[in-house]
């Protein structure tokens, strides 16, 4: 049997494009979210996922697919934090990152790829990259064979105000005060993040802390 990656949030934005790209090149994906299927799409472009119906938190509603698991994706996050429903940095970054990453390290996995971020938009409080650095570390202390990519935008057609905050900074690199230090982070197409996680995923030899630069010069060099 063919081993499968599993990808926590593979219905969300950058994580339904993994799901997407791994089924065009016929690589077995298990995604765990909180509402399994997603709404509109098309069936056939995500031919090789199996939708899983999860709680990150409680492993035990989905660790029986770590079993013949090659990878762990972990996709989960947030930009925007609503107390009131206890959606928080701490618990959807820093706490989710804990949970899949100690269930994946029990259950012996040993490539795991973590999407994180380079930097945060400007007003974004200072406790989101303090979360995403704080579960860097704390899966690094895991020693998985560990993938982590920083970053900054992610934009793509699905999220229109992406598009438009893209292009915003897009003009804003041309400006010599501003544009040299907003372009370590400048954004990415939601596709090349999605190519590189499944790249690192599917590649031992990629590891580490990849900037913006890491990543558009690996994907001008690889095919999926």
């Amino acid at each position: 049997m063919k081993k499968h990656i599993l990808i926590t949030g593979g219905n969300g934005f950058v994580g339904k494009q993994i799901c997407k790209i791994a089924s065009s090149n016929s690589i077995p994906i298990v995604s765990i979210s909180r509402s399994g299927y997603p709404k509109e799409i098309i069936e056939e472009e995500y031919n090789n996922v199996e939708w899983v119906v999860g709680d990150v938190f409680n492993p035990d509603t989905w660790k029986e697919h770590l079993a013949n698991c090659s990878a762990v994706i972990h996709s989960i996050g947030i930009i925007e934090e609503i107390p009131e429903k206890g959606i928080t940095f701490k618990k959807m970054i820093l706490d989710a990152a804990k949970s899949v990453g100690t269930a994946a390290k029990t259950a012996g996995i040993e490539k795991f790829v973590f999407i994180s971020a380079g930097a945060a938009a400007p007003e974004t409080p200072e406790s989101y990259m303090e979360c995403k650095i704080a579960a860097e570390e704390f899966l690094k202390s895991l020693e998985f064979n560990l993938t982590i990519l920083k970053p900054g935008l992610i934009y793509g057609e699905e999220k229109p105000e992406t598009i438009v905050e893209q292009a915003t900074i897009a003009n804003l690199l041309d400006d010599p005060y501003i544009g040299p230090q907003i372009r370590p982070n400048r954004p990415l197409h939601v596709n090349i993040i999605s190519k590189i996680a499944l790249y690192a995923a599917t590649n031992e030899s990629v590891n580490g802390s990849l900037s913006v630069d890491d990543m558009e010069i690996l994907n001008s060099s690889i095919k999926l």
